[in-house]
């Protein structure tokens, strides 16, 4: 029986010279032969003669033997195996990916001894309504007279509300540049946001001094624009402390985003939204338009999923993170969302590690994430614990100096979705090279497409304390810049640095500038494909112990 094995390579010619390129066959058995040859157009495997040849491109064929070979483990189709690859592979965004990311629907919780049944509106029955009206002149509160609610008005345009009342909901609207909503409750609240714009020039346009849960609307076919001020007055004082007031749109309590309408926020003196317990979207359109600190910035927890109707769709502009969660995790399960930033882009901030019960970790289970960060070591996506990607579709580009796609302190895992991720940028003034996936623990792959592309000098593709072990999927690492070394900083340019790498199954491209595969630990195959590549050096760094797959090496030399 046999199986054609075609191959695509790229060679360079310079002055009618071609240089002879150096092939390492790993067999079934864990025994390697090399071939050095000029041109490679197909490989057939024979496995009743146990043969492998080689057709060069004028016609000549070259064998050796493979006498302990039986098979080679990738699929078999009814007319023989083909298997092609070029050491002149790319990672490009696939713009398809955003009209194909998967995503979870929310299953709404009513059982009341769940907390979460908390988060939804449709649990939440409203009694009475309250409209809130802004102009340029004055704002108005209707009806004037309702139990338990009262109300403040200061300078004609900004509105202080006290309330213990429950079952309460404020319809917000109107348009003024100079005033303000401040609400105290002692009961959770719907807040509808009905085609409102307001600037406070001297703090929060929406301040909610409450820990209670809020329920955000955004009213259907409505825009609404929120701004601060660049230099915010001196906060009132509440129990001997100063009152919070950090951004545009903050909240003492929970803030749970619905509806189908616009929600445009703009931040010149704090974050744009934030809360000082967690913030969930589950549908609207949010834009972050800017934001001189983080976009959103909540303590608890940050979540986004999907209503039945609708997903949300979130973009962020901010010089600070794109989505910062201080003390909690970070889910994203549905939506589309893009975010530009100096800083971070998503990050769970904790760093403490004091409080046990604080899980800074990162899930993304569903959605589109598109992430693009410029400042130094600004990371795409940071977990101060450990990430976990199981579906959904990552796209991360970072451009500045020691910058990293996804870095996680403890273990990276993979189990479906895809994740892209391009990366530039030199080496950091505190010595940091770029790299497409640092992670301080393991770095599993299950399942799921990975490609990495890393060009700054010294970078790695994936860089792991620990073990990289892949199970199956589809990978593509390149690392491409030149190795670094200024005195005794030494950084080669990699697409796996480990304590070990282990391969199961899936299809591996790698090509790096120096070494492809460095595992302190050693390397295993026990199945898959592994194409490995150097532009400069040998392709891996130690010898391999093989049992099953298939691996194809190429040295190379400058």
């Amino acid at each position: 029986m046999r199986k054609t094995l075609t191959l695509v390579l790229c060679l360079l010619s310079f002055f009618q010279v071609q240089a002879q390129n150096r092939y390492y066959v790993a067999n079934n058995n864990g025994t390697y032969q090399a071939i050095t040859i000029d041109e490679t157009h197909q490989m057939e495997f024979d496995a009743e003669q146990k043969l492998i040849a080689i057709k060069l491109v004028d016609g000549a064929v070259s064998t050796f033997a493979t006498e302990k070979v039986d098979s080679i483990s990738f699929v078999q189709p009814a007319s023989g195996t083909a298997l092609t690859y070029s050491d002149n592979f790319s990672v490009a965004f696939d713009e398809n990916d955003k009209n194909t990311y998967s995503e979870i629907t929310e299953t709404i919780i009513t059982d009341e001894l769940i907390d979460e049944s908390g988060d939804f509106i449709e649990n939440y029955t409203v009694s009475k309504i309250a409209t809130i009206t802004f102009t340029e002149t004055g704002v108005t509160f209707t009806p004037d007279i309702i139990d338990q609610v009262g109300y403040t008005i200061v300078d004609g345009t900004h509105i202080m509300i006290n309330s213990s009342r429950s079952k309460m909901a404020y319809r917000v609207q109107g348009s003024c540049s100079n005033g303000s909503l401040k609400i105290y409750s002692e009961k959770k609240f719907q807040l509808a946001l009905n085609g409102l714009s307001l600037t406070n020039p001297k703090g929060p346009a929406i301040n909610v001094q409450s820990g209670k849960t809020v329920y955000v609307t955004l009213a259907a076919g409505k825009t609404n624009t929120l701004c601060d001020g660049e230099v915010y007055a001196e906060a009132p004082y509440s129990n001997g402390e100063p009152e919070d007031q950090k951004g545009t749109f903050f909240s003492e309590g929970q803030l749970i985003f619905s509806g189908t309408g616009t929600l445009n926020v703009r931040s010149y003196g704090g974050h744009a939204i934030c809360s000082d317990d967690y913030i969930r979207v589950r549908s609207g359109n949010i834009n972050i338009l800017s934001s001189v600190k983080d976009g959103f910035n909540t303590n608890e927890q940050f979540r986004v999923g999907r209503m039945a109707a609708s997903a949300p769709v979130i973009t962020v502009n901010a010089d600070g993170d794109g989505i910062d969660c201080g003390k909690g995790s970070i889910l994203i399960e549905a939506g589309d969302i893009t975010v530009n930033t100096i800083d971070d882009g998503i990050v769970a901030s904790y760093e403490e590690m004091t409080d046990g019960t604080i899980d800074p970790s990162i899930t993304i289970r569903g959605g589109f994430v598109k992430v693009n960060t410029t400042g130094e070591k600004g990371m795409a996506i940071k977990a101060n614990t450990n990430f976990t990607q199981t579906g959904g579709t990552i796209q991360a580009k970072t451009l500045g100096n020691g910058s990293k796609a996804v870095n996680s302190e403890n273990d990276f895992a993979f189990t479906g979705g895809k994740l892209t991720a391009i990366v530039d940028g030199a080496v950091s003034s505190d010595s940091s090279a770029t790299a497409g996936i640092k992670c301080g623990g393991n770095c599993t792959i299950t399942d799921g497409t990975i490609a990495v592309n890393c060009t700054g000098v010294g970078a790695k593709a994936i860089n792991a304390d620990g073990n990289v072990v892949i199970d199956n999927g589809n990978i593509t690492l390149l690392s491409t810049g030149k190795n670094y070394k200024d005195g005794a900083d030494d950084k080669k340019s990699r697409a796996v640095s480990a304590n070990a790498y282990t391969q199961n199954g899936g299809t591996v491209l790698m090509k790096s500038y120096d070494k492809s595969i460095v595992p302190v630990a050693g390397i295993t195959l026990t199945g898959g494909i592994v194409n490995a590549f150097s532009v400069s050096d040998y392709a891996l760094g130690v010898a391999a112990t093989q049992t099953g797959g298939w691996m194809l090496t190429k040295d190379g030399k400058e």
